[in-house]
C-alpha cells in the first residue's frame, strides 16, 4: 500500500474499530495493524503512536469534507442547513459511541488532541447562516449572530460531552435539537413536532 494517504486512512478506520470494541485503552498498535491487515513497520511510517490516529481522524472531520455543497443548497432553509452540518457530528459521534467519545474528552482535557477547535471550526458558518435566519425572521433571538454561532458549537460540544458521561442513555439528537430552537428562539412553524423529535434518534 503505497499511498500514504491511503495507509493513514485504512489504519485510522482499523483504529476506529478497534477502539469501539475494545475500548481506547485495551487496543494497541498491533491491535490496529492486525484489524487493518498492515504490518507493523507500516503503521511507523505514517504513525508514531495509537494517539496520532484520532488525531488523523480529527482532521478529516471537518464541515467541508462531511457535508456536501449539493447536500446543502438541496436544503430548504438557512436554519435547515446550519442543523445538517451540527447534525453531522452529532452522527459521527453517535457512530463512536459514548465509551470512545468520553476516552476522547478525557483526552482533549489533558491537551493530547483538541475537540474544541473542532467543534468551533463551523464557528463561520454558524455565524453567516444564523445572521441570514435573523433576517428573514427565522431565528427571532436579536442576539449578534457572532454570539449565537459560537455558543451553538459549544452546545451541541456540550451535548455531546452530557450524552457521552451518560453513557448515551439519552436521545442526542433530539435533545440537541431542542435546545438549538430554544437558544435562537426559532419560529414556530420551523420546530421540530414531537413525532419528529422521537423519530430522530431512531435513525
Amino acid at each position: 500500500m503505497e499511498n500514504s494517504s491511503k495507509l493513514k486512512r485504512v489504519l485510522t478506520d482499523a483504529a476506529v474499530r478497534c477502539f469501539r470494541e475494545r475500548g481506547y485503552d485495551d487496543v494497541s498498535v498491533n491491535d490496529i495493524c492486525r484489524e487493518a491487515g498492515v504490518a507493523r513497520s507500516s503503521f511507523y511510517r505514517v504513525f508514531s503512536n495509537k494517539k496520532d490516529t484520532i488525531r488523523c481522524l480529527l482532521e478529516h472531520t471537518d464541515t467541508n469534507s462531511i457535508v456536501s455543497i449539493e447536500e446543502l443548497l438541496a436544503a430548504q432553509n438557512d436554519f435547515d442547513r446550519m442543523w445538517i452540518i451540527g447534525d453531522r457530528y452529532i452522527s459521527i459521534c453517535k457512530s463512536l459511541g459514548p465509551e470512545l467519545n468520553a476516552s476522547f474528552q478525557c483526552m482533549s482535557v489533558r491537551g493530547e488532541i483538541d475537540l474544541l477547535s473542532l467543534a468551533h471550526s463551523v464557528d463561520a458558518w454558524f455565524i453567516r447562516l444564523t445572521r441570514s435566519c435573523q433576517k428573514t425572521g427565522i431565528i427571532r433571538s436579536a442576539e449578534p449572530a457572532e454570539l449565537i454561532g459560537p455558543l451553538l458549537a459549544d452546545m451541541v460540544y456540550h451535548e455531546i460531552y452530557a450524552w457521552s458521561a451518560h453513557k448515551g442513555n439519552y436521545p442526542l439528537r433530539a435533545r440537541s435539537r431542542r435546545i438549538t430552537e430554544a437558544l435562537v428562539d426559532l419560529a414556530p412553524e420551523y420546530r421540530w413536532s414531537e413525532a419528529q423529535l422521537a423519530a430522530a434518534d431512531k435513525s
